[in-house]
């Protein structure tokens, strides 16, 4: 038995379930960042500065983590980001994904690299979704 075999609770964790299962191009595309990936390196080493302050014994029940994210209300302050290709990892994901952010009262995102149309995730929710629209050279499909 791995170390694998046992659920995955990091990051880390994650990342190296999904190399094991996914084929070779699939993980690639999805770990994978821009050209020699400078910014997503400096990112990650950004973010090893950060350390979350661990409180316990709070009452948290009056907390309220609402917000509004450009002129959507949101039940926290974060927006699901799109995810090129999400429906190859998983069948009809970003309707799967549309449905929970719903569910959670967060924005969904769909990318204009997604396998689902648009169409099936407005039929799929109640609320608007963001559109992550590339500016092809191909103006005439950008405006379909």
């Amino acid at each position: 038995m791995s170390y694998y075999d046992v659920t995955p609770v990091s990051v880390a964790d994650y990342r190296e379930r999904a190399r094991q299962r996914l084929p070779g191009f699939l993980f690639h595309y999805i770990d994978g960042a821009a050209n020699s990936e400078d910014t997503a390196a400096a990112y990650i080493a950004d973010f090893r500065d950060y350390h979350l302050r661990q409180r316990v014994m709070r009452d948290v029940s009056k907390v309220d983590t609402s917000t509004t994210l450009a002129g959507t209300t949101c039940t926290m302050p974060l927006a699901l980001a799109p995810v090129g290709m999400a429906g190859m990892y998983a069948r009809r994901a970003e309707v799967l994904a549309a449905r929970a952010a719903e569910t959670t009262g967060i924005p969904f995102t769909l990318s204009t690299l997604g396998i689902c149309p648009p169409e099936e995730v407005k039929q799929a929710t109640t609320r608007p979704f963001w559109f992550q629209l590339y500016m092809l050279r191909d103006r005439v499909m950008i405006q379909s």
